[in-house]
């Protein structure tokens, strides 16, 4: 495609050569003969550093926010090199343009929120493909098509082009619709500025990423972000998804100022979709579905107050999207489980262990008081806080743990580049002098080997935090790690009457 087709809309003038361009990218070792790359700003280095290398792999043009280097510009008189004030925004228009505008071809469902994106775009998942739609998914674990996954998930959101270039191979795999979770630092960095959706689940909003947005209306604005870009989509028959349980609501209602069709959902107020009569089983949950005329009874695989919510917001999206609420119930009733969302690991004890991904004060309450109301003799809670994010939840999370907890043990999670003495130090001045029911035992493994020791019959084990992940974070490294094999380790070795590794 030539460059001058690329650009279009972009905001770049250019009236020089127009090679045919291959790719685009932002990153120089993906560059190739014929890419178009982007020198976006890094959080540790700038893009343009690597404009040389980019050229020397065969980039035929880049885009920057400051002049090229003159000795790059020198050495490669035939590429060419533009400017523009918005980075992202271009790349976001060039991504369309190149890849087609293949979110003009799909049914777009956007989820956004603090909690349960994830569980709700498996839950919709669910319905689109009893519906035959084939979805495609982008979210925290990976991005899959069809039930088949395409690639592991680097964000939750991907830069503007990698999402381009996903939506493109989705409506190359025959899928009629995508589910894409909506991270808030995606919309503050104009990821999705390009997608055209034809709905937007709005499902909390609690305290997190207060490192990247500084406080709770930057964070706010940043989720609104995606129902202003549902209202200015050309799609036909767009709708607005939102929890009006959530403080948030009223907000984002009134700034939709009655542009679009609204679909709101809720267990306590009044909501054009609510759940009554529920039931938190060990196995299961349950609710009445009570929608206009109808009471539909509905029965998930999935545990928790939380995962009700998360049903609902999947079921009012289902209903936005034009899915009968029926069809839509077998849909989230046929999901057996959701990876890292409280997971269970089985291995023949007489505990129940969970692995969750809550990583943060208001997630793991929620979980805590839904694991509360199941059948147990003590809860015993292994967690931490990631280095190099949010300080400010920290405390609050250890208050959670051991106020909602018999047992609560502090250990790392992904520690980055932050000493993880300070992390534990954070998280004490939230329960230091107020409980005595926790230790802190600074490597993972150990920790959890700790819990799976102390645990008695009938108890049950939260290890909280990084729920799918398999790797952990260090300092200087990236190392393998698996809650789940973990847990799944000390329960076979104190099953085979081995003390804990050391």
């Amino acid at each position: 495609m030539k460059l001058s087709r690329i650009l279009e809309n972009s905001g770049i003038k250019h009236a020089g050569p127009d090679p045919d361009i291959t790719a685009v990218v932002n990153d120089s070792r993906q560059a190739g003969p014929g890419a178009l790359f982007f020198a976006l700003p890094g959080t540790k280095t700038s893009g343009e550093v690597f404009i040389r290398q980019a050229l020397e792999k065969g980039a035929a043009a880049v885009i920057s926010a400051a002049d090229a280097p003159a000795p790059a510009r020198a050495a490669f008189p035939d590429a060419v090199f533009l400017r523009t004030g918005d980075l992202s925004l271009a790349l976001s228009k060039a991504a369309a343009n190149f890849y087609g505008q293949p979110s003009a071809r799909l049914k777009i469902f956007g989820i956004t929120g603090t909690k349960g994106k994830t569980t709700t775009a498996y839950l919709l998942e669910s319905v689109l493909a009893r519906a035959g739609a084939r979805p495609g998914v982008v979210g925290t674990i990976d991005y899959r098509v069809d039930g088949r996954v395409l690639a592991a998930a680097a964000n939750t959101t991907p830069f503007a082009h990698t999402l381009q270039e996903l939506l493109s191979k989705m409506v190359s795999a025959g899928a009629a619709a995508a589910v894409l979770e909506v991270s808030s630092h995606a919309l503050a960095l104009g990821r999705v500025e390009d997608v055209a959706f034809d709905v937007a689940a709005f499902t909390n909003l609690q305290r997190d990423h207060l490192d990247f947005h500084k406080d709770r209306e930057s964070y706010f604005s940043a989720k609104a972000r995606l129902f202003e870009l549902l209202a200015r989509s050309p799609k036909k028959d767009r709708c607005a998804v939102i929890n009006a349980d959530d403080e948030r609501a009223p907000a984002l209602i009134e700034g939709l100022g009655g542009k679009l069709r609204i679909i709101t959902f809720a267990i306590d107020a009044p909501a054009d979709l609510r759940a009554e009569n529920i039931e938190v089983r060990e196995d299961h949950s349950s609710f009445t579905l009570v929608a206009g005329g109808e009471r539909l009874p509905v029965r998930l695989n999935l545990l928790g107050r939380h995962n009700i919510y998360n049903a609902l917001t999947a079921l009012a999206s289902a209903a936005a999207g034009g899915i009968a609420l029926r069809a839509a119930v077998g849909g989230v009733e046929a999901l057996k489980n959701v990876p890292g969302r409280l997971e269970r690991v089985d291995a023949g004890q007489d505990f129940t262990v969970f692995v969750d991904y809550a990583h943060t004060d208001a997630a793991l309450e929620n979980v805590l008081s839904g694991l509360k109301l199941l059948p147990h003799a003590r809860i015993i809670t292994v967690f931490g806080c990631g280095g190099d994010r949010d300080r400010t939840k920290r405390a609050p999370m250890g208050k959670v743990s051991c106020g909602l907890s018999d047992i609560a043990i502090v250990t790392s999670d992904n520690p980055r580049t932050e000493d993880p003495a300070q992390i534990f130090a954070d998280i004490e001045l939230g329960i230091k002098g107020q409980f005595d029911n926790y230790e802190i035992i600074p490597d993972r493994g150990t920790a959890i080997a700790r819990a799976v020791a102390q645990a008695r019959k009938g108890d049950i084990i939260l290890i909280a935090g990084k729920g799918h992940e398999t790797y952990q974070i260090l300092k200087d490294r990236t190392v393998h790690f698996s809650d789940t094999e973990a847990a799944t380790a000390a329960i076979l070795e104190k099953a085979a009457g081995r003390p804990p590794a050391a």
